[in-house]
């Protein structure tokens, strides 16, 4: 039995205080990590304390060649992104790290590098291109 309920668009206010380096580095064409600067735990997405040992973090550039993890591609498009076609989710390992982007004709085992750019919508994200 399938019951239908009505649709429920959600619109979220996020605060980016701590993380504002982040988004301003997508802006600049860098990624960041984060690591602790008391037990070394890496972040990514970064964060701005610890959740090990609640200490502060450093602010550390991602960079080189990834390995891809998983994928999925996403062909129900959610509301708010009508104008977009299906997309990829890429998730892959760069060092202690995952990254999370959008990609293309991607399998898992391939390497990849990161970088960034506007969207269709002039939203920053973060892209991960086969090499």
């Amino acid at each position: 039995m399938i019951i239908e309920s009505r649709e429920l668009p959600l619109k979220h206010n996020i605060s980016v205080k701590k993380t504002e380096k982040y988004w301003k580095g997508l802006e600049e064409g860098k990624i960041y990590k984060t690591v602790c600067k008391n037990c070394g735990k890496e972040y990514s997405p970064p964060q701005a304390e610890c959740t090990f040992c609640r200490c502060e973090t450093d602010w550390v550039e991602i960079s080189g060649v990834g390995v891809v993890e998983a994928f999925t591609t996403i062909h129900t498009i959610p509301k708010g992104f009508e104008w977009s076609e299906p997309y990829t989710i890429v998730i892959a390992r760069f060092g202690n790290v995952r990254v999370m982007g959008w990609g293309k004709n991607v399998k898992v085992g391939d390497k990849v590098r990161a970088y960034t750019a506007k969207d269709a919508a002039g939203v920053w994200k973060v892209y991960l291109e086969v090499v």
